[in-house]
């Protein structure tokens, strides 16, 4: 940027030359006081120095080196004073730094700069990696703040499913409790019942015993006694009865304790978490169950069974996916009317795997409902009436503890069939 040893030029082309430099952008030039006040600039300068770039103006924003500092410098004619990045802005930032010369002219100073080529394509690299690397990050974190909200909603559904577990667990245990309690009580009645009944025909022997010998032996009055006893008594109207309300009653207890079997067997309480297991025994309990819900609903429920081999599974895990799946049949045969409800049970043993089906002839599901019944807390009953959480727990039950598959297709209107796979040697 030194200026060319030799002639000057004159003429047009030294006008047009001058014309050109004083509209150049790429190069700045000026002519400033030794306190820094403009005298002449380009328009280079101009852009640069913004506002105090104008004759008359303020001082100029040169931060380093200082005016002050440069009008301190040593005199020199053929060589320039400063020659380096002279760096403008204010006092709070730089805003810009180029590489230039100051000269001496006269008193005053001349600044010539120019944008470095170079350094500014290695800058702008720079500015463009650095955007690339600012939306990478902005990139990952929006991926990291989904993956951390679906993280959320997992962890709300985990909790979720453990207090409903904690809840079922407890309702077993009470179950449990209630059974073995009436268990004792009912062994008692059904003890004394039979008790009772051999009294009684103990007591009915003797009667007619005691009749016959008043009748032989006794006096006309004796045989008058008897015959109006008989007459008014009515024994044997009494023991025929009797047999009756022993047997019924004795057939009531024996519902009950198949009911308390029930239950004992739905919880699972007194066996081992895992074991093998046979499905009929579990779904027969499920069905005693859920009985009243399925009756008041007038659902009649048909069971084709087949046979199956014991299995290595969770028996009051899979009562509970049962329950859920029986109870949401119900209730979607309910919502199409009462009293013609039907659902069909199909069990099948398909070589490496068990195959139950439950179909029934319901409301069915609407394709944008179909693809979310598992998700956790989705239902489409009213509010306080679902936790939606019933289909999410049967899914993690089959698929997540016994590496198996529950699927559902449906038809609006015609019904739902939901289809359960079990492996006969789950491989966890």
């Amino acid at each position: 940027m030194t200026p060319p040893p030799g002639h000057e030029l004159g003429g047009p082309i030294a006008e047009l030359a001058a014309a050109f430099l004083m509209a150049s952008t790429a190069l700045a030039i000026g002519v400033f006081a030794p306190d820094g006040a403009p005298r002449l600039t380009n328009h280079g300068m101009r852009r640069l120095l913004g506002g105090a770039g104008e004759p008359g103006r303020a001082e100029a924003r040169l931060v380093s080196p200082s005016f002050a500092q440069l009008a301190a410098a040593g005199r020199g004619a053929e060589e320039p004073i400063y020659r380096g990045l002279l760096h403008f802005g204010d006092l709070r930032s730089i805003a810009h730094s180029l590489r230039g010369e100051v000269w001496r002219l006269g008193h005053d100073l001349l600044l010539l700069a120019e944008f470095d080529v170079i350094e500014l394509e290695r800058v702008v690299a720079e500015v463009s990696a650095l955007n690339s690397r600012i939306t990478s990050l902005q990139r990952r974190l929006v991926s990291e703040q989904k993956e951390l909200e679906r993280s959320l909603e997992q962890l709300r559904a985990t909790q979720s499913m453990l207090v409903h577990s904690e809840k079922m667990n407890a309702l077993g245990k009470l179950a449990a409790g209630v059974a073995h309690e009436i268990n004792n009580p009912l062994a008692f009645v059904r003890s004394n019942v039979h008790t009772l009944a051999e009294s009684l025909d103990r007591l009915f022997a003797a009667y007619e015993a005691l009749e016959r010998a008043a009748v032989s032996a006794g006096s006309d009055d004796v045989k008058g006694l008897a015959e109006a006893l008989r007459a008014e008594v009515e024994p044997d109207f009494l023991r025929e009865d009797t047999v009756d309300l022993v047997k019924g009653t004795l057939g009531g207890l024996a519902r009950v304790q198949k009911i308390v079997e029930d239950l004992r067997t739905f919880t699972r309480i007194d066996r081992a978490e895992e074991e093998r297991c046979d499905l009929k025994e579990c779904l027969e309990s499920t069905l005693a169950i859920a009985g009243p819900a399925l009756k008041d609903g007038g659902v009649q429920v048909t069971v084709e069974w087949a046979e199956l081999p014991k299995l290595r599974c969770k028996p009051a895990e899979l009562s509970q996916v049962f329950l859920n799946l029986l109870i949401n049949a119900a209730q979607a045969v309910e919502c199409r009317g009462r009293g013609n409800g039907r659902i069909v049970i199909r069990e099948r043993d398909e070589e490496r795997r068990v195959v139950l089906e439950f179909e029934d002839n319901g409301a069915g599901i609407t394709p944008d409902v179909l693809g979310r019944i598992f998700d956790p807390f989705f239902t489409t009953k009213p509010v306080g009436q679902g936790t939606g959480l019933g289909l999410t727990i049967s899914h993690k039950i089959v698929v997540d503890q016994h590496g198996g598959t529950i699927a559902v297709r449906s038809t609006p209107g015609v019904g739902s069939t939901f289809t359960i796979t079990l492996p006969k040697e789950p491989d966890r």
